[in-house]
């Protein structure tokens, strides 16, 4: 500030005029303290202040002077160093997190915003504003779960850019993930047979149209047409096994939850899994037991409700008769079967004409007639090809840019 010069704001303009009005017995004191809305008291020292020192006494004691509560220089550099070497492209909400864990030091996300911009390392994102109706959450844990897959880069290397089947509570926004090479039946049967070995089974469970939640063939077979209805998925199957209602989402922002979840995810689970080295999908996953322990207990909130709605779970044994991929084959008269390229031979002879298979999350197969399971021998190598090559077994088919499973017999499963 110049010497003989006052720069005033233009509420410190008003109360100078008023001051004036009342030095001049043109206004009551009580008159002008109720306009700039302060006591009556405090406007008499303002104005015995403003006959002694004249202008000046109306602009705040406090300007141009440094704050006491400014960062020292040396500590200021010293989060700058840390955020280049450990935690560049961290958002301020995170960084704060992990300066308070692991170097002890205590600031605000809005301290780190600041410091971190003004050093152009982090720059907001402009938001779109959207109209959107809110729906209110369910009262109850287990009411309702979301459930979705998100293909992405997750950690460097070749199995990086695999798929995130991702739970939340819609009660508690409590979170179970797991990583899969693909999104398809097998992944979500495994990754839905450990949310309910944790916390149980819920009422309703939400997710988007994908053919593996949902049969979206628009035109019905003969079969259908005779029964009046469309036929399930092997998953829709084994949610009706098990008493879950399974409601689809028409847009991505009806499960809003869930994606907003990703959004998080893609950007703290991506820079931890890369400052931890993890390059597979085995490292990765027992990652993800620590990590969502410590997410759970930041985001997670208490439902409206106490009751807990989730079903206690099934044996492990009945969980996987239910969750695995079921279909029926007819026994030829050497009693062998044919599946998925692959030759089956029963060990004993039976008067069955047809039997269930059964494929599970670990890859195995097992043969049932009726309710009993029979033994059998892979005889594949004995089957002549015509281009005399051997056909793989469990062979897969998705589309390699979004990873996911393409309807078919042939299929495979990476058990992680």
């Amino acid at each position: 500030m110049k010497k003989d010069m006052i720069t005033m704001s233009t509420n410190e303009l008003k109360r100078l005029h008023l001051i004036k009005k009342a030095e001049e017995k043109l206004i009551t004191q009580k008159e002008a303290a109720k306009i700039i809305n302060i006591s009556e008291r405090q406007f008499r020292r303002i104005l015995f202040n403003f006959r002694i020192n004249g202008e000046p006494a109306i602009i705040h004691k406090s300007r141009g002077k440094t704050s006491h509560r400014k960062f020292d220089s040396i500590f200021l550099n010293n989060i700058v160093k840390i955020y280049k070497k450990e935690f560049l492209g961290y958002k301020p909400t995170f960084f704060t997190e992990k300066l308070a864990e692991e170097y002890n030091i205590f600031i605000s996300k809005e301290s780190a915003r600041q410091i971190l911009s003004s050093h152009q390392l982090w720059a907001p994102k402009k938001k779109k504003c959207k109209h959107r109706t809110k729906r209110e959450r369910r009262h109850h844990p287990g009411e309702l779960v979301q459930l979705d897959g998100s293909v992405h880069q997750w950690f460097p290397g070749k199995l990086g850019y695999c798929v995130l089947m991702l739970y939340i509570d819609d009660a508690t926004s409590r979170i179970f993930a797991r990583f899969y090479t693909y999104e398809g039946t097998l992944p979500a049967m495994d990754s839905f047979r450990r949310y309910i070995s944790l916390y149980g089974i819920p009422i309703a469970l939400y997710a988007d149209r994908h053919s593996t939640y949902k049969n979206n063939n628009k035109k019905l077979s003969i079969q259908e047409q005779l029964v009046g209805i469309q036929a399930d998925t092997q998953f829709s199957r084994a949610l009706r096994e098990l008493s879950v209602t399974l409601i689809p989402a028409y847009s991505p922002q009806a499960k809003g939850r869930v994606e907003r979840s990703f959004l998080t995810f893609q950007d703290r689970l991506v820079k931890e899994l890369h400052r931890h080295n993890i390059t597979n999908l085995e490292n990765a996953n027992n990652f993800l037991v620590k990590y969502l322990k410590d997410h759970n207990s930041r985001f997670s909130i208490k439902s409206k409700e106490r009751a807990n709605l989730h079903r206690p779970a099934l044996p492990n044994f009945a969980l996987k008769k239910i969750l695995c991929i079921k279909n029926k084959r007819s026994i030829s008269k050497d009693f062998t079967i044919r599946y998925n390229n692959r030759l089956l031979q029963l060990t004993k002879s039976t008067i069955a004409k047809n039997l269930s298979v059964e494929e599970h999350t670990n890859g195995s197969i097992l043969l049932r007639i009726n309710y009993k399971y029979v033994h059998f021998k892979d005889i594949t190598h004995l089957l002549i090809l015509k281009n005399k090559k051997k056909q793989l077994p469990n062979s897969i088919r998705f589309d390699p840019v979004s990873l996911k499973e393409i309807p078919s017999s042939n299929r495979t499963f990476l058990c992680c």
